[in-house]
């Protein structure tokens, strides 16, 4: 008995668009109507592009939908559309990449990619956002011609991190190793992602210390204010400096400058003399636990809370 190839499954004639050039495709296609159907389909090629290529349309979405970022019009223009014409759109871009030196590539991206890296440095010292969206935007360019560079994927979902967006900057990681699974800082950038996460849910049966993304929980926000009540000796609704001192104090064993204690008021909010501001305090606290929740356990604990309940300890 002869198999004839079209008797077997669609699944299964699918993968042979991920293993064949199109040239042999189109000439499966036309040894029968069943295997023209199925190579045919708009699908089909939709598939065959994105695992030859990867999925920069969806990268594009997601970073600049969870970032705010504007990338630059010239990657708009290619990624912000998923094509009309996938079969077109493949047969494009393999010619493309086909008409490169992949030696000369790769030589090129890495340099872009030492940059980046050297970039993202000048970041974290000058706080320009600026950078990041440059950055980002060299990224996506490499991943355009090179879309097997784990590392891009590494600092596109680094920016996501820096920026706070922490589940979006996972499904970038995720997406980075199944194209370069032996790059391990996507890995090691998952890891403390998934330790943040954890902090702000906390274990199982733990109250989580953020009900979303910009927002305290009510059981923390309730722990901290009854925090900020026994500073306010006055009750006035504000820190003082001394008051705001006495906290700090408490909280991490050393006195801090004058200057700092203003900064606190300016930064996080203020009253018309200067003084933090209960709402203040609690955007301190969100700035804080969303940077490091494990911190912000450890200050319940030392003003008597149970890191684990954010419960009041019973006073022995």
């Amino acid at each position: 008995m002869v198999a004839r190839i079209e008797t077997f499954p669609d699944v299964v004639v699918e993968q042979l668009v991920y293993l064949l050039e199109p040239n042999d495709l189109f000439q499966l296609s036309l040894t029968s109507k069943t295997l023209f159907s199925i190579y045919s389909n708009a699908s089909v090629w939709r598939s065959k592009s994105l695992h030859d290529f990867g999925n920069l349309f969806h990268i594009y979405t997601l970073f600049t939908t969870s970032t705010g970022l504007e990338l630059y019009p010239d990657i708009q223009e290619k990624f912000e559309k998923e094509p009309t014409d996938w079969c077109r759109y493949y047969l494009s871009k393999n010619a493309s990449v086909n008409e490169q030196e992949e030696e000369k590539l790769m030589d090129e991206a890495d340099s872009e990619y030492a940059a980046a890296q050297a970039q993202l440095k000048q970041f974290q010292n000058d706080g320009n956002a600026a950078i990041l969206n440059e950055v980002a935007a060299k990224m996506i360019r490499i991943l355009d011609v090179f879309p097997a560079h784990g590392g891009c994927y590494y600092i596109l979902a680094f920016i996501l991190f820096v920026l706070n967006q922490l589940e979006e900057a996972v499904i970038l990681l995720q997406m980075g190793r199944s194209v370069d699974s032996s790059f391990e800082p996507i890995d090691e950038l998952e890891e403390e992602i998934q330790r943040i996460l954890k902090g702000y849910g906390g274990e199982e049966d733990e109250p989580p210390l953020l009900a979303n993304d910009t927002t305290l929980s009510a059981p923390l926000t309730e722990a901290l204010l009854e925090i900020f009540s026994n500073f306010d000796k006055d009750k006035d609704n504000a820190l003082n400096n001394k008051e705001l001192g006495n906290f700090i104090y408490e909280t991490n064993g050393s006195h801090p400058p004058p200057p700092f204690l203003r900064q606190m008021g300016q930064r996080f909010g203020s009253n018309s003399q200067g003084w933090l501001t209960k709402d203040g305090f609690l955007a301190f606290y969100l700035e804080q636990t969303l940077d490091d929740p494990s911190e912000t356990r450890s200050d319940l604990g030392v003003h008597g809370y149970d890191p684990h309940t954010l419960k009041k300890r019973m006073e022995e």
